[in-house]
């Protein structure tokens, strides 16, 4: 359990941000008529997704 719990505390810093601005992506390409700016949003959804794995990481650290 030890081995999976440090697999993914070292994956989640990574993947989370990637999800964020994935996810980013989706919203922009489906609500094409809002004119939104890809500039502004992508990296808006990367720094949620930051925000996220930090939560979680906290959250990881005091489950220990």
């Amino acid at each position: 359990m030890r081995d999976f719990l440090s697999n993914v505390e070292s994956a989640i810093p990574y993947i989370l941000p990637a999800i964020g601005g994935g996810a980013a992506v989706i919203y922009i390409n489906t609500h094409k008529m809002d004119q939104l700016n890809p500039m502004i949003w992508i990296p808006f959804g990367i720094f949620l997704g930051w925000a996220a794995s930090r939560g979680v990481m906290k959250l990881l650290d005091l489950w220990r």
